[in-house]
């Protein structure tokens, strides 16, 4: 049953939103439907491991707010059930599981229900109840499923820890969890210099930081002064300017064929060249090339 339906067959007060875009994300969900990413309740079905009194491979229910992790050291350790799993048990797909989507035992971090208002999915892409969260709660006393309220996800310095596991400095790892930002950090496949630049950028023009924002302007930076430049642009265009295309073989190429002197001293081992053959190139992309890959063709290439 979606969860409109319940609610209305529970006499629950609640207003559904239709949004504009599918949502791939708790952010994307919170930007649709008008409110903040801790106020969306994230659905999960995990399986936990045995120990707290738990079978081994029973199923649970987990809510959290939507910018929420579920702590292993309170939580114990547990995993994901594969998507196609879920949905069998649901009834829903993968991103559209809500609260009443299942009887089996509830498990809500309490973070949940300090908010006034919760969001959720109705259970499809493109519709979100918004609801109370004194109804909300009454929903919840009126399902069939047995649930109980605790504390299970990660707190500031767990997620402090856990940030500075994956290489960063603990100054970067405090931003980050202080904004909240560590969902979206580990969804992210790049650099964490360029992670927290790229965050840092968008802050300071009061934007905030979203996955795919994130990785395109990664992915088109070149290195992280452009990277703020590609920032800049985009708080005033709301567009990412593609990064201008250029073979950095062919540029330093150009270099030593106008520079015949410098390509001998390269070949004589002398460290200057170096310094001179990345200075020309910078100068050349406007500061879009990577020093560290300048190296890399000069070892490679000369």
């Amino acid at each position: 049953m979606k969860a409109h339906k319940f609610l209305e067959e529970k006499g629950l007060e609640f207003e559904v939103v239709e949004q504009d875009n599918p949502t791939k994300s708790c952010d994307d969900a919170a930007r649709e439907r008008g409110v903040d990413t801790s106020q969306i309740v994230k659905s999960l079905i995990v399986e936990r491991h045995e120990e707290k009194g738990l079978k081994e491979g029973e199923l649970v229910h987990v809510l959290l707010p939507g910018d929420r992790e579920i702590s292993e050291k309170k939580f114990g350790e547990s995993h994901l059930i594969p998507p196609e799993k879920s949905e069998k048990i649901t009834g829903f797909e993968s991103g559209t599981v809500h609260p009443f989507s299942t009887e089996i035992k509830h498990v809500i971090d309490y973070r949940v229900l300090e908010n006034n208002k919760v969001s959720f999915t109705v259970g499809e892409q493109l519709r979100g109840v918004i609801i109370d969260t004194e109804e909300f709660r009454e929903g919840l006393d009126r399902s069939d499923f047995e649930y109980e309220v605790k504390d299970i996800s990660l707190t500031n310095q767990e997620d402090i820890e856990q940030l500075k596991e994956s290489g960063l400095e603990e100054e970067d790892a405090k931003f980050i969890a202080d904004k909240g930002l560590s969902p979206i950090y580990f969804e992210l496949n790049h650099d964490p210099e360029e992670v927290v630049k790229a965050f840092q950028e968008l802050l300071r023009y009061d934007i905030t930081p979203e996955k795919e924002v994130v990785e395109e302007i990664i992915e088109a930076s070149e290195n992280l002064n452009h990277l703020q430049k590609l920032v800049e642009e985009y708080a005033e265009t709301g567009e990412i300017e593609e990064s201008g295309s250029f073979e950095l073989e062919e540029v330093i190429e150009d270099i030593f064929d106008e520079h015949p002197e410098a390509l001998e001293d390269l070949e004589e081992g002398k460290d200057s060249v170096e310094n001179f053959v990345i200075g020309q190139v910078m100068q050349r992309t406007s500061g879009r090339a990577r020093p560290d890959r300048v190296k890399e063709v000069l070892e490679n290439e000369y």
